[in-house]
């Protein structure tokens, strides 16, 4: 997702909503990238600039910091406490009264230090992947927009602002149920939804496990995000009162009454079948999304 600065414009650097170890955590996306001689762009080029502005969305969210996760690729398979960023402050970290500009340099100087190759030169990347976990759960559009600043008629700003014309035509179309995203679904579950059976496409939602807006432009458009669903289960799902385990079988939420599930038939409902990707992704629904309690 892409969030506005304090002048209501698209900082062109791209952040998601994500879960780690049962933490709801805010995942900033790596910069660099760039080859100015064959006109490349710098991936995230305002890369700091994000950082700083969700590190004070965060402060007036107030909510805390547990742990600060370096998240590049290269460091994937490396145990998660290896990779925590050893701050100044002890976890959890409360920004109330901390100075936010000298907090995101702290971060981003440690990060740049840590797993780096043992014969490297250069003062390391400053601008990596990483992932801060947080205490609780926050509306994305707390972080989107400055506190009490949001605009009425403000459209939600999904859209990268570094993609390509034709890039961006692809996720708008994804947006509104149509494009790719939707075809891989139905090839993927043969046009029929998994739970009811039914088939006639114009009952049939692509519905995306982890919400359109918490989610990165890539994870937008990954199939494995998505599962065919038959309106009404679309609307269950959606609204967190169902969830799915890693085994495919349904969990209901406590606000689904008795009267409902029945009438739902949920007792008749077969395991969904699942690869690992969207069991991951299944893994944010059920610690984010789904009303548990």
């Amino acid at each position: 997702m892409n969030i506005l600065d304090m002048e209501n414009q698209v900082i062109n650097a791209e952040c998601s909503m994500s879960v780690l170890e049962g933490d709801q955590s805010v995942v900033i996306e790596s910069s660099g990238g760039g080859n100015p001689s064959k006109g490349i762009p710098r991936r995230n080029p305002e890369y700091n600039k994000l950082l700083s502005v969700l590190l004070a969305r965060l402060k007036q969210s107030r909510v805390r910091i547990t742990k600060v996760v370096l998240g590049s690729t290269k460091v994937a398979d490396i145990p998660v406490n290896e990779r925590i960023a050893e701050l100044s402050v002890a976890y959890p970290i409360d920004l109330t009264y901390v100075d936010i500009e000298e907090f995101r340099k702290e971060i981003q100087r440690v990060i740049a230090g840590m797993h780096r190759a043992p014969d490297a030169k250069s003062g390391g990347n400053a601008q990596k992947r990483i992932i801060i976990c947080i205490d609780r759960n926050v509306d994305p559009e707390s972080l989107v927009f400055d506190s009490g600043e949001k605009l009425q008629n403000q459209e939600f700003p999904e859209i990268n602002t570094s993609l390509s014309e034709t890039e961006k035509a692809y996720i708008r179309t994804a947006r509104i149920g149509q494009g790719q995203f939707r075809k891989s679904l139905i090839e993927a579950y043969r046009g029929r939804c998994p739970i009811t059976g039914i088939e006639n496409e114009q009952l049939l939602i692509a519905s995306h496990i982890k919400p359109w807006k918490k989610c990165t432009n890539a994870e937008r458009l990954d199939p494995n995000n998505g599962i065919l669903l038959s309106a009404l289960i679309d609307r269950l799902f959606d609204q967190g009162l169902i969830t799915f385990e890693d085994d495919g079988s349904v969990s209901l939420s406590p606000s689904l009454s008795e009267s409902d599930r029945k009438k739902c038939a949920v007792d008749l409902w077969p395991h969904l079948v699942l690869n690992p990707r969207s069991r991951e992704y299944l893994e944010f629904h059920r610690a984010v999304e789904f009303k548990c309690t």
